[in-house]
């Protein structure tokens, strides 16, 4: 029975497609912004972080999951890793919101291909949902439609596949009709978990990860014509 109601859903109005790209990373290379502001909170007490230490250490999206055994391999002990993370987070936030802050144009490219099929548009943030909002509605997110998901306080180590399944379900679309497009090994695996296809995009810390599973694996998004990925895997 089970069987056959997930076959009328997928065959019903969730077997439309949806993107969902990771805001932070994909569109906004946060992960960049991240490391420089974490090397200066390091750097006031004369403690050196180089490119190599953040990808070994500082690559799971939540903050708050690696913060504590980072600080004390570091051997930082000015601050607590909450109030790490409070300041991480705010000055990412402050970085984003500044004028100069332009979207990823390949993955406009690809957000305006989608809709063209009449793909629905989502995207996943590792900021509290309130800064994510904000930071979407000063980028104008709202031109293209696009839902912003966030973790809430207590989802600890978001997202989980359970959170991939959440967003499939709030913008009525089956997981296995839905394209997640991630910067990451740690994202990549819970969107696949949640049945969802899988375009990485790796930046300078995560080019070395292994992304097996994954549809496609491209080094800029604009190298890659959309319309034609998304014939050859009938988005």
């Amino acid at each position: 029975m089970a069987k056959k109601e997930e076959q009328q859903t997928a065959n019903g109005v969730s077997a439309k497609s949806a993107l969902i790209f990771e805001m932070d990373n994909i569109a906004l290379g946060a992960r960049r912004i991240r490391y420089e502001v974490l090397a200066g909170i390091l750097k006031e007490e004369k403690i050196g972080l180089s490119p190599v230490q953040f990808s070994r250490y500082c690559l799971h999206p939540a903050p708050s999951v690696y913060m504590e055994s980072f600080l004390e391999t570091m051997k930082y002990k000015s601050a607590t890793p909450e109030q790490v993370v409070d300041r991480l987070t705010n000055e990412t936030v402050s970085h984003l919101m500044q004028k100069s802050t332009t979207i990823n144009p390949g993955l406009i490219k690809w957000i305006e291909a989608a809709q063209a099929r009449g793909a629905a548009v989502a995207c996943i943030s590792m900021l509290p949902q309130a800064a994510a909002e904000g930071v979407a509605a000063h980028l104008n997110f709202e031109r293209w439609g696009i839902k912003v998901f966030s973790a809430t306080p207590t989802d600890k180590g978001f997202p989980h596949a359970k959170n991939w399944l959440q967003m499939a379900k709030a913008i009525a679309r089956h997981p296995r009709r839905c394209l997640a497009i991630v910067s990451s090994m740690t994202v990549a695996k819970t969107a696949l978990a949640a049945m969802m296809n899988i375009v990485v995009v790796p930046d300078e810390f995560t080019e070395y990860q292994d992304f097996c599973g994954a549809n496609l694996v491209c080094a800029d998004l604009k190298d890659v014509n959309p319309d034609e990925y998304f014939e050859q895997t009938k988005f």
